[in-house]
């Protein structure tokens, strides 16, 4: 047993100083081992997703709390929770797993305004955080904090009201838990037309009506419409919208017997540190003998597999936009 650890592990004239799990046709069995797991691991959970899911513990409460922490950590007022930007929200989320996008704007050309609009909910001022695949509240609003655009989204000092809407789906392909964030300040009040009588005519007083300006961003970033008053004469009375009849959900709370991304990440930091000290120690072998080899060479073997770690461990953890 041991001279075959020795023989996967450490250099050895059985392996030709070269431990076997670094050598070239051995990445074969990696390749079996990670698509039969992947696999099974699909399978598993299509079958029965309450032992093998993903754990999910997802609020809106804790949303609004945590979200309200870092307004008051620095020095912005706490917002309040708007049941019409939760429609919006509910709607958004609808819309993106029922055509399949994950973007601010959808295929259609539909935008968060488009939502918000839909809701109700006249604004002044409005804007948008999307995120998906986190295992908590708190990960998620983190997340928005450590992006700079959407930091300074959720930070905006002119929002009064905020939505949430928190839904769980299949993306892509993919079971997905979607947050979407809606910020929003409320038109305090329509624009009102004035009626005077002259020589039995009647004649309109222009008033101060909006006018919408929206600030498209880079892909990736949160996106904000602004509405800014402008003197322009209106002949139409405003006409209140009805709020369309959607339903946001207020959480997502799931737990597994097993959770899919512990397992992942478990395993594959395993797998990863196993790799790595084996080639540190092939690496430290071949200096001590002055052993020459044609191939290959270890710091660039050291950095790909390192690079190639990394970038699958933070595909592991969700994402914002």
């Amino acid at each position: 047993m041991l001279s075959y650890l020795r023989h996967l592990f450490l250099p050895h004239h059985t392996n030709n100083y070269r431990a076997k799990v670094l050598h070239y046709d051995f990445f074969l069995v990696y390749v079996i081992i990670f698509l039969f797991g992947s696999i099974f691991i699909r399978t598993l959970h299509r079958i029965d997703p309450d032992v093998l899911g993903y754990a999910t513990n997802i609020t809106v409460d804790k949303l609004l709390e945590y979200t309200n922490q870092q307004r008051s950590a620095e020095g912005a007022p706490p917002l309040s929770l708007n049941e019409q930007l939760s429609q919006a929200a509910a709607g958004k989320a609808a819309d993106m797993f029922g055509k399949d996008y994950w973007a601010h704007n959808g295929p259609e050309g539909e935008t968060p305004w488009d939502f918000i609009n839909g809701a109700g909910y006249a604004y002044i001022v409005a804007g948008e955080n999307l995120a998906k695949n986190f295992n908590d509240s708190q990960s998620v609003v983190q997340a928005w904090m450590d992006s700079p655009s959407h930091r300074e989204n959720l930070l905006r000092n002119q929002y009064a009201d905020v939505g949430f809407a928190v839904v769980n789906g299949t993306l892509n392909g993919e079971d997905t838990t979607l947050v979407v964030q809606m910020f929003g300040k409320r038109l305090s009040s329509p624009p009102q037309i004035a009626e005077t009588s002259s020589q039995n005519e009647q004649s309109l007083i222009p008033v101060e009506t909006i006018q919408a300006q929206e600030i498209q961003q880079a892909s990736g970033t949160p996106v904000i419409a602004q509405i800014l008053p402008s003197a322009m004469p209106s002949a139409l009375p405003v006409v209140e919208q009805q709020a369309p009849k959607l339903f946001g959900a207020t959480s997502f709370i799931q737990t597994p017997l097993i959770d899919i991304r512990s397992v992942s990440q478990n395993a594959l930091f395993i797998i990863s540190t196993i790799l790595l000290l084996t080639l540190v120690l092939d690496g430290i072998y071949v200096f001590r003998n002055k052993i020459v080899r044609v191939g290959g060479k270890f710091g660039a073997h050291l950095v790909f597999l390192f690079g190639l770690t990394t970038l699958i461990w933070l595909m592991q953890f969700g994402s914002i936009l």
